[in-house]
């Protein structure tokens, strides 16, 4: 199984590395992984079903109880009101 996970707002999805994440997988390692890939806070993030809109806050759970399966979009919404900065190279 393969998570597609985007960071609102701010990038296209993307499939999310490990690619061996399935429904077996918990909450907490697939949100640890998408905070670990897009450099975000994990307390100031959370993970959100893009299907349901359902947030996914029980990090011991399984993702199939949230019914993410098989090629699911997951989105990655900060929690806090923070400006972000995109840094640019180049002039």
């Amino acid at each position: 199984m393969a998570l597609i996970v985007r960071l609102e707002g701010e990038m296209p999805p993307l499939v999310l590395p490990p690619y061996s994440m399935d429904g077996d997988t918990t909450v907490r390692e697939a949100f640890e992984a998408a905070c670990r890939y897009f450099k975000r806070d994990a307390s100031e993030s959370q993970m959100v079903a893009q299907e349901s809109g359902a947030v996914l806050d029980d990090l011991d759970a399984k993702l199939s109880a949230y019914g993410v399966g098989h090629w699911s979009v997951l989105t990655l919404r900060p929690t806090v009101d923070k400006e972000y900065r995109r840094v640019t190279f180049g002039a």
